[in-house]
């Protein structure tokens, strides 16, 4: 006989240990070079590299963001105020260019919006600074 306590904790198990296994965040610096600056953002099954993007307040940022994953996911982007600035479709396999101004200091979130992707560590954020620490 099987134990039905078992087969109710074992989905939380994954929900809590998952997340776990994201790995390390990656950080990259966005460098003082022309106007337009490019990011390349790969978008896999549960993660975002680099996950940590450094910039300047004012910004203006061209994502190119690439879904290496063999399913569609999502980019969607919040300002510091928790706004939505960008929701945006990624096809499995493509490329995707995202245009962003970082009007705001401070902490821009991005995430996919599939459900529980963000919970699997599917979710990163974009540091926007008057000066760069």
């Amino acid at each position: 006989m099987r134990n039905p306590g078992l087969r109710r904790i074992c989905p939380l198990l994954l929900i809590v240990l998952l997340p776990a296994c994201a790995g390390k965040p990656t950080v990259y610096t966005v460098p003082l070079n022309g106007v337009e600056r490019v990011v390349s953002l790969q978008a896999d099954s549960f993660s975002f590299a680099p996950s940590i993007i450094r910039a300047h307040q004012g910004d203006r940022l061209l994502l190119k963001v690439t879904n290496e994953a063999g399913i569609r996911h999502n980019l969607t982007v919040r300002n510091p105020r928790g706004e939505l600035i960008r929701d945006i479709l990624l096809p499995a396999g493509e490329t995707v260019e995202v245009p962003l101004l970082l009007t705001d200091e401070g902490i821009w979130e991005f995430f996919c919006n599939k459900p529980m992707h963000e919970t699997l560590g599917m979710a990163g954020r974009i540091e926007a600074a008057t000066i760069l620490q």
